[in-house]
């Protein structure tokens, strides 16, 4: 009863840091690693899903009313990394679950160290790419990060943060 009680702590705190900066996978994956070691990593990858979804669409709203989203290159993006990130769950449950595991792990590390050093990315507006470039840009970036979101998932929201902000 413990387990459950860290846990669902764990996935209320990943919830929230994925719905104000992203990459609450960061934390909420480990967790689950930690308490449910027998578990296959698809499964705990998969559990990660709920909190990493639930934050962020409680975000949108307040975002939505408080700055201005180009909704003509966001839509056919998320659209995109939907379709994607199925066939990288697809992928993933094919994959050797000895390699996953340790894996994750790693590209966990290797996230939280890039999102530590880089704290003040975006600080200024400045896009610099037309409405059409912006639509197929957001729409590769949304492809690539939807399959690898599907197939292991850790930083997806940082990613995506530092794609979208670089790029755009």
């Amino acid at each position: 009863m413990t387990d459950i009680f860290f846990l669902c702590g764990f996935a209320f705190l990943a919830g929230f840091i994925d719905a104000v900066v992203g990459g609450g996978g960061l934390i909420q994956i480990p967790a689950l690693l930690i308490f449910l070691p027998n578990s296959a990593v698809a499964a705990v990858l998969g559990t990660n899903k709920l909190a990493s979804i639930a934050g962020p669409m409680a975000a949108i709203p307040q975002y939505a009313g408080r700055v201005t989203i180009n909704w003509r290159a966001l839509l056919p993006a998320a659209l995109t990394a939907f379709v994607f990130s199925f066939l990288g769950a697809r992928t993933v449950s094919l994959l050797n679950p000895a390699l996953l595991r340790p894996l994750v792990l790693g590209l966990l590390i290797a996230v939280a160290v890039y999102t530590f050093i880089q704290k003040d990315s975006g600080a200024i507006n400045a896009p610099l790419l037309t409405e059409t470039k912006q639509l197929w840009l957001g729409v590769g970036i949304g492809g690539s990060l939807g399959f690898y979101d599907g197939l292991l998932g850790p930083g997806t929201g940082s990613f995506l943060i530092f794609m979208f902000i670089f790029v755009f």
